[in-house]
């Protein structure tokens, strides 16, 4: 509806503007920077909480969220989690490592990709200068005793070495392995056959961090289908899903 339209009585709402992200990393981030804090020692409960606030305005706005979005809000709430429970014997790996990680690689390709567009930039503005071929030059003959090998063999290999620096091997992403449908088949029934299942536990239990993640998600989405409900005695405790009665909606199972 057209703002002039409305009644004085009736103000237009405030118009809220966001940024475009490229992808989840790059909405994390942009958070990261807006806190001012070091990448490697991330406020996981401030980011989580801004991030999760980010998708909701993208909500509002009725902006489509992707699925990555979704995946790496719940990989937040799971690192979070880690990061309040007490830390087990000779566990010394940081919760936030791996997402500390890529953010890195990913901010080192952000950069790289920066610089090539302001080359690109500088080269359209640019004019080519144009030069008079030079003329050949007159052939020597060289004499093979005078070639220094061990120079030739350094230098052969300073070109190798500035090559492979310029020319980095390309980026392999792992494929999904899990299906959020079959997960959210697979704990309907694991909640199915107990009146009270404890979902942190058995996140724990998986060997596989990527599957853990597709669990957490599968688990929200139980809740959201009415499926079951969650229950959490005290701040920070077990987090205990029960089931409702209700039955699995048919688009999930044809999905599965």
């Amino acid at each position: 509806m057209d703002p002039g339209l409305l009644a004085p009585d009736q103000p237009a709402g405030p118009t809220v503007v966001l940024p475009v992200f490229e992808g989840p990393l790059d909405l994390l981030l942009h958070l990261v920077r807006e806190e001012k804090v070091s990448i490697w020692d991330i406020p996981i409960a401030k980011i989580c909480e801004a991030y999760q606030q980010t998708l909701h305005e993208m909500e509002e706005l009725d902006l489509e969220v992707a699925g990555d979005y979704l995946v790496y809000a719940a990989w937040l709430l799971l690192i979070k989690s880690r990061m309040l429970l007490p830390r087990h014997e000779g566990e010394e790996k940081d919760p936030r490592q791996e997402l500390v990680e890529r953010l890195v690689e990913y901010e080192k390709v952000k950069r790289a990709a920066a610089e090539l567009a302001g080359l690109a930039e500088l080269r359209r503005g640019v004019e080519p200068v144009r030069f008079a071929a030079p003329l050949a030059p007159a052939e020597v003959e060289l004499d093979l005793e005078e070639v220094d090998v061990i120079a030739l063999a350094r230098a052969l290999r300073e070109v190798l070495e500035r090559h492979l620096r310029e020319h980095p091997p390309a980026l392999q992403l792992e494929p999904m392995r899990f299906s959020v449908q079959e997960k959210i088949v697979e704990l309907f029934e694991l909640v199915s056959r107990q009146r009270s299942f404890p979902l942190l536990s058995h996140l724990l239990t998986r060997p596989d961090r990527l599957e853990s993640v597709t669990l957490l998600v599968a688990a929200l989405e139980l809740v959201r289908l009415r499926t079951a409900d969650a229950h959490q005695r005290e701040p920070f405790a077990e987090i205990y899903l029960t089931p409702t009665g209700a039955p699995l909606p048919m688009d999930v199972l044809s999905d599965a």
